[in-house]
């Protein structure tokens, strides 16, 4: 008899996990069945282990859609593939909203703080405040004292090469290691803007360290949590293979680094003088200090706001930098032609500045191409839909994650032809100027939009124009060239850190 009721219970495990795998909400999109635990998750990291943006591009090409739906343990996820309606994602109000799971409450102290994974009104005054303040000392805009921040940097990195200082960590024989090279060039412009300050040469180890620091942040989960935003439960078998040692880690020391900023500038505060964004919050908060409506500015938020500028803005363009620097080894044609445009239009006695940036399309083309070509944030940031609505004829029920796969649309065929192929010319026309409508979309869209684009473009430009203008990348002699793709996964996809031949130009 025992052997029949086994039997009979096994039986019923199946049917209920069948009935389970095959339930989704009515005219939901098409995609993988659900499974216990950790969902369709399970079958993601089957069709690619290391890089989720390409195992979500897979499942929708095995089912045959551009709209993929399917489940994150309990989350219910949608993920776009095309741009029409990566574009309907990122522009509409109803997909504004964003996710709330374990792996962003613990960067921000539990609470809903901070500019990137918050929404509603208090994402709209905290953003637009700090946007409308930080423009005030050259964030996104054109700014004198700014570009010559940038300008004295960028000397600082070509003074390094050339042998005229010393930094051995970064520079030795002729060799440069990268993207730590560019590091202080970018740190050092954000941290001016935040907190008023740059670090020196002689503390560039310290400014280093923070940049690591928020790149192993990045490095730390994907932007799908992961298994531990599914299952928070597993941090405690497995802290560093979750990723949540790293997730705490780097959070804490880039928390730190503001919190004692802003000790700093509360011991030095003057009504009277504002020197930076840090002291323009702080003003706020005391505005608000005898209000009888709640506030959404504190100091904590301070704290996470200034991360959440920090971070991205330092970390994803030195690894866009690093691609750069695998494309200009792997295409010397290409180096070329940017040298040749750079000698005609302003030759070697003077850097290039934002000026000559329209002047430079093939410089500027390449650029667009590289982040093209290996999209940094393949997968954005998840988004929320914040009331029952509709995408490319799918329901879409109230609090579905809503994801866009930016690396897929780069990488369709039907949109760009020849996308496995690196040419910076299709951002040219017949004329060999910039066209002026750019499709891809590196920084996103919409309101939610990267609020650090304008930054980081011109001070990508700026980086690397000059330092083209002034050397030639290399390869190791006697090693395999690096490819032009990514090693590490995570919310940004990376290259390992390399060691570059950088040849003064005759």
């Amino acid at each position: 008899m025992a052997p029949v009721l086994l039997l009979i219970v096994f039986c019923l495990t199946l049917l209920l996990l069948y009935i389970f795998s095959k339930q989704r909400p009515p005219n939901f999109p098409p995609g993988p069945p659900r499974l216990p635990v950790w969902g369709s998750y399970w079958l993601l990291l089957l069709n690619n282990f290391k890089f989720t943006h390409i195992g979500f591009h897979k499942l929708a090409q095995k089912y045959n859609t551009k709209v993929l739906g399917l489940y994150l343990g309990s989350f219910p996820t949608v993920v776009v593939n095309d741009y029409e309606n990566i574009r309907e994602v990122l522009t509409r109000p109803e997909f504004q909203g964003r996710v709330k799971m374990f792996v962003t409450d613990v960067r921000t102290y539990n609470k809903n703080l901070g500019i990137i994974f918050t929404d509603d009104v208090f994402w709209e005054q905290q953003r637009r405040f700090s946007l409308r303040h930080m423009r005030d000392f050259g964030f996104g805009r054109r700014f004198a004292e700014l570009e010559s921040i940038a300008k004295e940097e960028i000397q600082d990195m070509l003074d390094l090469l050339n042998g005229r200082r010393e930094d051995k960590e970064i520079f030795s024989d002729g060799f440069a290691l990268v993207p730590d090279l560019f590091h202080s060039v970018f740190y050092n412009a954000l941290w001016f803007i935040i907190a008023g300050q740059r670090f020196p040469t002689k503390e560039h180890d310290k400014l280093r360290y923070f940049t690591r620091q928020a790149l192993r942040f990045q490095k730390s989960i994907d932007v799908t949590g992961n298994a531990i935003a599914q299952t928070p439960w597993i941090r405690h078998f497995a802290p560093y293979y979750s990723g949540y040692k790293d997730l705490m880690e780097s959070t804490a020391n880039l928390l730190k680094n503001m919190e004692e900023a802003v000790t700093e500038h509360k011991a030095t505060y003057s009504e009277d003088y504002t020197r930076d964004f840090i002291d323009v919050y702080l003003k706020e908060m005391k505005k608000h200090e005898n209000a009888q409506e709640p506030s959404t500015f504190s100091e904590e938020q301070l704290h996470v706001t200034g991360i959440d500028y920090l971070f991205p803005a330092s970390t994803t363009v030195t690894a866009t930098l690093n691609f750069a620097m695998a494309f200009l080894i792997n295409y010397p044609d290409v180096q070329t032609k940017m040298q040749e445009e750079l000698d005609v239009v302003i030759g070697r006695d003077r850097l290039p500045t934002l000026d000559d940036r329209t002047r430079l399309p093939y410089n500027e083309a390449f650029l667009r191409e590289v982040m093209r070509k290996e999209t940094l944030v393949p997968l954005s940031v998840a988004h929320r839909a914040i009331e029952d609505t509709e995408l490319g004829g799918y329901s879409i029920s109230k609090d579905t994650v809503v994801m866009v796969n930016l690396w897929s649309f780069h990488k369709d065929p039907n949109f760009w032809g020849d996308p496995e192929v690196f040419r910076p010319e299709r951002f040219l026309n017949a004329k060999g100027e910039l066209l002026k409508k750019d499709f891809s979309l590196p920084f996103g869209a919409g309101k939610r939009l990267c609020a650090g684009e304008t930054f980081a473009r011109q001070f990508m430009f700026l980086v690397l124009s000059a330092l083209v203008q002034n050397f030639t990348v290399k390869g190791t002699p006697g090693k395999a060239l690096p490819t032009t793709e990514a090693d590490l996964p995570g919310i940004i996809v990376t290259k390992k850190d390399m060691w570059i031949r950088l040849e003064p130009r005759a």
